[in-house]
């Protein structure tokens, strides 16, 4: 049949965030006092055009990565955090007010000697502070080497600083994630949160050995600390002769006009980047020989460096580390920073390199004056080649990069924010950052590695430049397209595709997804077959280099470097051969997983736990498929599905190809049989499970109108062991059974079962089982009707409003036990009080478990609350007194909170003795700031959190017989007692539902005892006491509401009924002193189908 899989693709961006208008408008009206507040967004889902502003615009980047297409699926960062470690944020930046921009401490002492800018007498220095501007331009020091010592104290914040910062971060962060507020610009990540870490100097900074390894890894932790999933490093390629081995070349360039044969055109740039010694010019990176030795220069002290910092940090924290791989064109290597998992081979799967693409306004039909003719520069590469480091590469937008930046040429108006266009892989790698942060929020479900290698497997390897569409990269090289290029790595970065799956797998893609996602990119694994030959042949070219090293008594510190990195390079190589090179998806957790892709995938799949759903040539070249105990795989006959383009959504349908699928169904693992699917070939074992695939609802109703009648679903293919495999039924409403499994045929049948009626658990759910059969035609009821027993449930559950009904129930039994605190107050046989004035407090906390099962779980509540009291005696025998309170209730089902909140009481009570008889009375009133999780969409099902005040009223009488009560022994003391509570709650909407709540009124009437004895031990006058009692509900004994859905009218629910309770106190209490006491206690409430329990600790102190 032809599976419909809009609603889901549609919808991806509403399990995570709000409907993105709805969101610009709460934006604007909780950043009051900010440029936010007059913007409105104008993007609309499923438009890409509509997010292409001026502002959009202003950076080219956002074109060239596709960036509109991420926006239109309602991604862009939020809920996201990434960091940033550059030369400050200068914060009163009007891009980064709203509250979106944070900076982090770096605190703590320097791990050595060192210096900041070693190459300061070649350019390369700190800003002279004396004179930070000189003709118009930037001053820095040539004689200041920005030195620090061993133990001296650092202490700074990712705030811009003047004087020692340059106006490089703010650029930088603007570029991740300046506000989209209609002026300006914007970054890519616009919605995300960002952290700012503190370099402590400019760009000019040279990242050597000079670095201190302290001071990078408190930054590095600083923000980790934070949260950020990223952090980003655009640093300056400074490394001069200088500053760097002995013996180290120097890269010096010559300028000419160098021809782009593939797109026909000459480019301005290095045509000869010339070999030198000379002490000013910067570290020449010709081959991997060089690389390796400067390298070398990092780990043959034995002191730790900035690259220790960010590699532990990496890898130990899962943090992603993007590095700047250099802006010199035709250098056959990145620099050390960038390169280093060649080195350190672990910290691959966290680190990315960043090379970059020319381009500007108008990209990609841009004219540059640096290309012959002012023709278009876009797509060419002119800056350090990938070179060994591209498995890891990825090139992004790189020249006239517009953004934040802050005024530095201007005395009078120094340090101001303005704007400014730069260039350089330092403005890359920012797009990739911000780019991974939008990536993160896409996927939740996916760890830091799967989030790089979707980013890099989805790069573009051809250019978009016009007569050339479709063609590769200038110089991409022989190995062809799906392989990384030394030139440009992985391609050029592609946002856009990014949201549609990975590209390719690189070896075991094991991922743990508990909500439904599509994924309809083509994935292959021709990048990791690839690197098979690699590693091959480098594992041939180090035996032999191995050996050598072998035959030598006394290693030389470089050589000894060299063993320690290329063992490390031969366990990886050892890793991946153990894998097999393939590409093999392993799929966990219990949501659904749709692949629509032209796939070329070779490896084994493994589902471990919810579904697989695919079209035959989008898992058939997968070698095998293992459906274990808990999965599921659907073959799709086709789909349907839809994608955002410049004029709205376009629907996609492609129908499954003649590509064989083989699987094997091992117990408790289940084949999805859809009409018409063919060309499979399955294994079932012993235990395994055959469910119903996708009927029409058409035949559904029909299947509900002729009770009798059968829809008959058939597959064909080469079946083995199918007589072994349990029927089990797919849909809430219809059961499955299996009316044929022969050796080239599998038929099951659906025939009506459950009503819709019986199949709720609670009267209010009956209820909306009525409401739904009585509006048979509506959209809500079709979706409901094709459901699983799970979603059915949850259906029900939602609509019925179980969970609220529940916490209503549960509150009252709290309001109980409260005034229960406030009567016991005093502690046992406290008729007669000493002294003129009692202080308390109490706090406490308990969980209230239900034993009812909503049908997704059973509801249980966790509150915690402060009390505070104080009481006067009136006569000889009587007091009155006053209290106030706060705590936190959270209910739940199932780990997720239904109902969250902040609990707020005050109360009078008053005691009133005519010995021997005691009247006690009170009220309390309390009031809740609540939210609570209320359904938003019904295809698929989400929710949002919705605020839903309440209040309650309370007042209690009860009347104590005293005569049985000894101060100095064994004493017990009889009660009755009634209450009153009133309670409203206010009612919830949003575009679906409305909830109206009745205000309820609740009695209870109360008969107990409170036993108690005193004792010592130690010396330390001790009291054990009890309280058991009996609790009638009489009146609104099931909380009510008002129930209206849009598109099926509104109908009454009703709750369950507040069941009588058992309720029990017992304690120890201790004299601290002749004024003062302290008691321990256990709370708790036993019902029919609730038990309640909890430990409370109050003092009291008499003056």
């Amino acid at each position: 049949m032809n599976y419909d899989l809009t609603s889901k693709f549609t919808n991806l961006h509403c399990k995570e965030r709000l409907n993105l208008p709805t969101l610009s408008i709460a934006a604007c009206l909780l950043l009051s006092g900010t440029c936010l507040g007059a913007y409105t967004e104008t993007g609309m889902l499923g438009n890409t055009s509509s997010w292409e502003s001026d502002e959009y615009k202003k950076d080219w980047g956002l074109t060239s990565m596709n960036a509109s297409t991420a926006y239109a699926l309602g991604f862009d960062g939020s809920g996201v955090k990434i960091g940033v470690m550059d030369s400050g944020v200068l914060l009163s930046h009007p891009e980064f007010g709203g509250g979106r921009i944070h900076i982090v401490k770096t605190i703590g002492n320097y791990d050595k000697d060192g210096m900041r800018y070693p190459d300061a007498a070649y350019g390369n220095g700190p800003i002279n502070k004396n004179q930070p501007v000189k003709n118009g331009k930037k001053n820095f020091d040539t004689t200041d080497n920005g030195a620090f010592k061993k133990g001296e104290a650092f202490d700074i914040d990712g705030a811009w600083i003047r004087g020692v910062n340059d106006a490089h971060g703010t650029h930088v962060g603007g570029t991740m994630a300046a506000n989209r507020d209609g002026s300006g610009m914007h970054g890519v990540a616009y919605g995300a949160q960002l952290y700012s870490a503190n370099t402590g100097g400019n760009d000019n900074m040279t990242y050597g050995p000079n670095q201190d390894y302290n001071y990078f890894l408190k930054a590095y932790t600083a923000l980790s600390d934070a949260g950020a999933r990223v952090i980003n490093n655009s640093w300056g390629s400074n490394r001069r002769v200088n500053s760097s081995f002995s013996g180290a070349l120097g890269y010096k360039s010559t300028y000419g006009w160098r021809a782009v044969p593939e797109y026909g055109v000459e480019f301005y740039d290095v045509t000869v980047a010339n070999q030198t010694t000379e002490a000013k010019d910067h570290i020449n990176l010709k081959d991997i020989e060089e690389a390796k030795k400067a390298y070398y220069q990092f780990v043959t002290k034995d002191e730790k460096s900035f690259i220790d910092a960010a590699y532990e940090v990496a890898v130990k924290r899962q943090v992603i580390q993007v590095f700047t791989a250099g802006n010199r064109s035709l250098m056959a290597e990145s620099f050390t920073r960038a390169a280093l998992p060649y080195f350190r081979p672990d910290a691959e799967k966290y680190w990315v390199n960043v090379t970059g693409q020319a381009g500007g306004e108008g990209y990609p039909n841009d004219s540059s004056e640096y290309i012959r003719g002012y023709a278009s520069a876009s797509d060419i590469q002119e800056f350090n080649y990938a070179g060994h480091s591209k498995w890891w590469t990825i090139a992004a937008p790189a020249e006239e990069i517009y953004s934040a930046y802050v005024e530095l040429t201007n005395d009078a108006t120094y340090g101001n924010a303005i704007y400014k266009s730069s260039g350089g892989t330092s403005m890359a790698a920012p797009h990739v950052s911000g780019a991974l942060g939008v990536i993160f929020q896409r996927y939740p479900y996916m760890n830091a590695a799967q989030v790089r290698d979707t980013m890099l497997t989805t790069a573009r390897q051809t250019t978009l430049r016009a007569g050339h569409e479709g063609q590769p990269l200038e110089r991409w090289g022989s190995d062809g397209l799906g392989v990384p290029s030394k030139v440009w790595g992985w391609g050029i970065l592609d946002l856009g595709k990014a949201m549609f799956g990975p590209g390719q797998f690189l070896g075991n893609f094991d991922i743990t997804m508990d909500q439904d996602d599509i994924w309809s990119n083509d994935i292959s694994d021709k990048a990791i077959k690839f690197r098979k030959i690699e590693d091959q042949n480098e594992a041939a070219v180090w035996a032999a280099r191995k050996a050598v090293l072998a035959s030598k008594q006394n290693l030389s510190p470089e050589e000894k470097a060299e063993l320690t990195f290329e063992t490390a390079r031969e366990k990886a190589r050892a890793e991946r051969a153990a894998q097999g090179y393939e590409g093999a998806l392993i799929k966990r957790g219990s949501g659904t997983l749709t692949l629509t892709g032209d796939n070329t995938f070779t490896g084994i799949t493994t589902i471990y736990g919810g579904k697989i759903s695919a079209l035959n040539q989008s898992i058939g070249k997968s070698k095998h498929i293992d459906v274990q105990n808990g999965g599921e795989l659907e073959i799709l006959h086709s789909a349907v599905y839809r994608v955002p383009e410049r004029n709205g959504w376009r629907s996609v349908s492609k129908a499954s190809d003649a590509t064989t699928v083989k699987a094997t169904i091992n117990s408790g693992g289940a084949f999805i049989v859809n009409d018409g699917v063919n060309n499979l070939n399955l294994s079932f074992k012993q235990g395994s499970l055959l469910r119903a695939g996708q009927v029409n609802t058409s035949d559904l109703q029909n299947l509900v109108d002729n009770p009798g009648s059968k829809k008959i679903l058939t597959a064909t293919g080469t079946f083995s062991g199918a007589n072994l495999a349990n029927t089990q039924d797919s849909y809430a409403f219809f059961k499955t059974s299996k009316e044929e499994a022969s050796g080239s045929n599998l038929r099951l049948s659906i025939q009506s079962g459950t009503s819709m009626q019986d199949f709720a658990l609670s009267s209010s759910q009956r209820a909306f089982a009525d409401l739904l059969v009585a509006n048979r035609g509506s959209g809500i009821y079709t979706q409901i009707l094709g459901s699983n027993h799970a979603q059915a449930r949850e259906y029900y559950s939602a609509f019925a409003n179980d969970a609220e009904f529940a916490a209503a129930n549960n509150s009252a039994i709290n309001s109980i036990m409260m005034a229960s605190i406030v009567k016991n107050r005093g502690g046992a046989n406290a008729v007669n009080i000493d002294k003129d004035t009692r202080f308390w407090i109490f706090s406490g906390t308990n969980r209230i478990k239900s034993d009812k099962d909503t049908g997704i779980g059973k509801l249980h509540s966790d509150s915690f609350v402060n009390l505070i009291g104080i009481d006067s005696l009136i006569g000889d025998s009587s007091s009155v007194g006053v209290f106030v309170g706060a705590g936190r209730t959270d209910d739940k089902i199932s780990g997720t909170k239904e109902v969250k909140s902040k609990d707020f009481h005050s109360g009078i009570y008053s005691d009133i003795g005519f010995e021997p008889v005691k009247f006690s009375f009170g009220a309390i009133y309390s009031k809740y700031d609540r939210d609570r999780k209320l359904i938003s969409s019904v295809s698929p099902i989400a929710y949002e959190y919705v605020g839903s005040n309440a209040s309650s009223l309370s007042a209690f009488a009860q009347v104590s017989y005293m005569g049985f009560s000894n101060a100095d022994s064994f004493s017990v003391e009889p009660y009755a007692g009634v209450s009153h509570t009133r309670t409203k709650i206010d009612s919830v909407s949003n575009s679906l539902i409305r909830i109206e709540n009745k205000t309820r009124n609740l009695q209870a009437v109360s008969i107990g005892i409170k036993p108690s004895v005193p004792f010592r031990i130690g010396g330390v006058g001790l009291r054990a006491s009890a309280d058991v009692a009996y609790n009638r509900f009489f009146s609104d004994k099931q909380p009510q509401a008002y129930l209206y859905v849009n598109g099926l009218g509104g109908t009454q629910l009703k709750g369950e009924k507040l069941q009588n309770l058992t309720t029990a106190e017992a304690g120890i209490e201790a004299s601290l002193s002749s004024r003062a006491t302290l008691k321990l206690s256990y709370v708790g409430a036993y019902g029919s189908d609730i038990k309640s329990n909890g430990i409370g600790l109050r003092f009291r102190l008499e003056f």
